[in-house]
């Protein structure tokens, strides 16, 4: 507990350096470093729409200040680009605080600038743990960290008669951190998992991997990959690879069945196990009104998704 408090103490201390900086200046201009192409590109257009139901609400001039957006496109898991990007926002356009990066390796290279420069960055995506605090005092997060979804799982998987299962994760940060964890709660558990399968984070043909789900003979095959067009393509495979039919049932976290994501996925979701930190029918006032408010300016589809909640609340910050 010393040690959350430590960090939320550190990235307190960045953000109210930050309003000091802010509250001197008519203007704040505000990076905003996420995927504009690439796999994760709908996270773009998100976060776009995002913003515009912030200001819609309340304002292009919150708190007195006027906020300019200054965006620039890390075209996915790409940490050289993120990088450039970064300085960019930093040194040439003076940014005071920056919104995202999206991806793990995005995130791990901006966090000696943002440490350097000391711009507060918040994080909206990058699941893997030991980020905010580990690598940059000046990080905050308003998404989730792998083990939160994970160990759930894996308790539930082999609470429910799956004793052996195969694990397979997208060959980066949050795949290996997704891996180590469900191995160690499963394994804790009593659980076996008879193989684990690694898949390059870009990777959009599943045909030998489900060659080798079926090699495994196990009773369930854990998932994670990013998500946008990796994780449906994954759920697709899965569907058309006749895996379903054998009894092999799959569990994962809620990025392959993402509401963004979901529509179209179609019948190929049915029956998926997954564990995920928001949903747009949570029966709060203020998820309602968040909800009709994005309905009524971009419609029912795409669907609202955690992405849509993580920029909001790093708006709101």
């Amino acid at each position: 507990m010393k040690r959350i408090y430590a960090r939320l103490a550190a990235a307190a201390i960045g953000l109210l350096a930050f309003t000091s900086q802010a509250q001197a200046q008519d203007t704040v201009k505000v990076g905003v470093l996420v995927s504009y192409s690439g796999i994760g590109m709908m996270g773009g257009t998100q976060t776009d729409n995002i913003i515009k139901q912030f200001q819609s609400r309340y304002g292009s001039t919150p708190g007195g200040k006027k906020l300019e957006f200054v965006r620039r496109d890390t075209t996915g898991p790409n940490p050289e680009v993120a990088r450039r990007m970064a300085q960019e926002l930093i040194a040439r356009e003076k940014v005071q605080i920056i919104i995202g990066p999206d991806f793990t390796p995005n995130v791990l290279a901006l966090a000696p600038l943002v440490t350097e420069a000391k711009v507060p960055a918040i994080i909206m995506g990058a699941a893997t743990q030991g980020i905010v605090g580990e690598k940059s005092h000046y990080y905050l997060r308003t998404f989730f960290s792998i083990p939160q979804l994970v160990r759930p799982l894996a308790s539930w998987a082999k609470k429910n008669g799956l004793n052996k299962t195969v694990v397979v994760v997208a060959d980066y940060g949050p795949g290996h951190d997704a891996e180590a964890t469900f191995g160690k709660t499963y394994g804790d558990a009593g659980g076996t998992v008879v193989a684990s399968i690694r898949v390059p984070i870009r990777n959009l043909d599943f045909s030998s991997t489900m060659q080798r789900i079926r090699d495994a003979k196990a009773d369930a095959a854990f998932v994670f990959m990013p998500l946008g067009e990796v994780a449906l393509q994954f759920m697709k495979a899965y569907a058309a690879s006749g895996l379903k039919s054998t009894g092999l049932k799959l569990v994962a976290t809620s990025d392959i069945t993402d509401e963004s994501t979901l529509e179209a996925a179609g019948e190929s979701a049915l029956d998926i196990i997954t564990t995920g930190v928001y949903a747009p029918t949570h029966d709060s006032a203020a998820n309602k009104a968040f909800v009709a408010e994005h309905e009524k300016a971009y419609g029912r589809s795409p669907r609202l998704s955690l992405v849509n909640t993580a920029v909001w609340d790093a708006m709101t910050e």
